[in-house]
This record gives C-alpha cells, sequence and structure tokens, in this order.
C-alpha cells in the first residue's frame, strides 16, 4: 500500500527519503492488517518503526538547528511525544501479544500523524529557509472571537493539510445538539482558564473518506484504525485551537482524545457547528463547565 505521494517532498533529500521509507512501512503495517495479519510481521515492523523514528528525528533536528529554525523546541517536543507514543504502544503489544485492535490503533494514529506532521509541521522549517514565505497564509484570529471559531478553523485548516479540502468549498452552519449522523464522537477535554470539553462529530461516510484519503484503501468498518485516525485528526485540531484561544488571552491545554460510540449523551453545548466537505459532514460542539 502506496502512502506516499511526491507532493509530501520538502526538496531535502535525506529527509525526504526518510520520510518515504516511514510512510512505505507504515503502509506495509496497515496492508498485514487488512491481510495475513501476522504476530511476526508486526513485530518486525513495529520494531522497524520504532528505531526508525529515532533515526530520522536524530537527522532532521540536526538539520534545523543548522539552519537556525526558530521552533526548535516546539518541534523537538512532537518528536518526544510520538517516540514516547510508539514505545508505550510496543509495550502495550508486547502485553496484548499483539492483538489486532491495538495494532490498528497504532496505524491510525500513525497514519494521522505522519501525514499532518510532514505536510504541515515540517513545512515550517522549509519556510524559514525560503525567508519565512508563507506557503498558507492564515488570518489571526482575535480575542473577540467565540471558542468555537477557533476550533472550527483549526479543523478546516488541518482538513486542507491532511486531505487537500480547499476551504473555500467548506460551509458551516449551526445546528441543534443532536441532529445529524454521527457515528463516531471524539471528546477533547479542556483545562486551564477554559475548562470543559470540545466534541466531535463523524459520520460514517466522512470517516472512511478521510481514511482513504490519507491512507489510500477504503476500510469496510469503523474499527479501530479509523477511530484511531479520527482521534489523532481531533487531537491536532483541538491542539491548534487552544493555542490560537491562548494566544487570545484564555490559557488552554487539551486532554488525550476519547472515542465515543453511538449517540452522544444529551448536554447543553455553548455552540455547534457542522462542516460540510467534499468527503462528507462533520460537527464540533463546545462544553463549557458551568
Amino acid at each position: 500500500m502506496m502512502m506516499w505521494k511526491e507532493s509530501y517532498r520538502l526538496g531535502i533529500d535525506k529527509i525526504d527519503e526518510q520520510h518515504k521509507t516511514l510512510f512505505d512501512k507504515t503502509g506495509e503495517l496497515i496492508e498485514e492488517i487488512e491481510g495475513q495479519q501476522r504476530t511476526e510481521v508486526y513485530k518486525q515492523m513495529i520494531g522497524f518503526l520504532r528505531e526508525y523514528v529515532v533515526v530520522h528525528f536524530r537527522d532532521e533536528e540536526a538539520y534545523f538547528e543548522s539552519i537556525g529554525f526558530d521552533n526548535q523546541e516546539g518541534h523537538k517536543r512532537q518528536h518526544r511525544e510520538l517516540t514516547e507514543f510508539v514505545a508505550e504502544y510496543a509495550a502495550k503489544l508486547e502485553q496484548t501479544e499483539y492483538a489486532l485492535p491495538q495494532v490498528k490503533e497504532l496505524a491510525g494514529m500513525l497514519s494521522a500523524w505522519l501525514v499532518y506532521h510532514v505536510v504541515k509541521e515540517d513545512l515550517k522549517y522549509v519556510e524559514h529557509v525560503a525567508n519565512n514565505q508563507k506557503v498558507q497564509r492564515e488570518e489571526p484570529l482575535h480575542k473577540g472571537d467565540s471558542y468555537l471559531e477557533h476550533f472550527t478553523n483549526s479543523t478546516i485548516q488541518v482538513l486542507e493539510a491532511m486531505v487537500g479540502i480547499d476551504p473555500s468549498d467548506v460551509s458551516q452552519a449551526k445546528v441543534g445538539d443532536g441532529s445529524g449522523d454521527d457515528e463516531v464522537f471524539v471528546e477533547i477535554g479542556l483545562v486551564g482558564d477554559l475548562k470543559g470539553k470540545v466534541v466531535f462529530g463523524f459520520t460514517k461516510d466522512f470517516s472512511k473518506q478521510m481514511v482513504e484519503a490519507m491512507m489510500f484503501f477504503t476500510p469496510e468498518e469503523i474499527d479501530e484504525l479509523v477511530c484511531s485516525a479520527l482521534a489523532e485528526v481531533s487531537n491536532i485540531a483541538s491542539g491548534n485551537g487552544t493555542i490560537s484561544i491562548s494566544d487570545a488571552g484564555t490559557a488552554c491545554d487539551i486532554c488525550p482524545p476519547k472515542v465515543l460510540h453511538g449517540t452522544l449523551e444529551a448536554l447543553p453545548p455553548k455552540e455547534k457547528i457542522q462542516i460540510d466537505t467534499k468527503i462528507g459532514k462533520m460537527t464540533i460542539a463546545v462544553y463549557l463547565d458551568q
């Protein structure tokens, strides 16, 4: 399964080849999940990925240190988080004897993380070399904007980066709580000065098409791989949203994502927005503690 796209190239040969290897190996892991499901192959691939991300991150960090990239610590923190995640999951997989649901969770999260990190985060140090000329110009959000607007804007930016959805093709509408055909919900807790949670709702069609756009295969069901990918997309979008909110003067951070199935518990959200895209619809709701 070829997950790599030539559009992912940054123009740095060594880094590009390492990125391609990571995408290829992740694609092979997904092929095994959808195919023979051999434990020994899982062990080999996960062992390789665990070691290779360390090598790649070391080389990538050496590169952006050499060019004086101005956001080194934030980028390194993302590298540490993924390295720790893969190590934790490797231990978890050993404990569960490489149970299929856990292997799918790792593959889904890793796929989503790789796509966003390469096409959005790694592009930043390429832009630094090009005199900090932004490829994507984002309108600043102001303190008066609603919290939901921050999360909605960050979600649209993530969809643009990961799935190639043009923001001009996205429409938004306020909807009532409980409306819509969402089947999977991802809850992200909010802590700090802003307490509560943001909940992302995904329809079945949207979920499948998002995975297909990222991984080049159509899942037959909404399984652990799909839910893990949706959780990571929600994690990235909500993380970016809280950064924007904090910059506007309300300090906040996020908790790890929780995947919920079925009908969401009826709670009165502060606001709820439905986003309509070329791959389907999803919703975002903000629930604040009283």
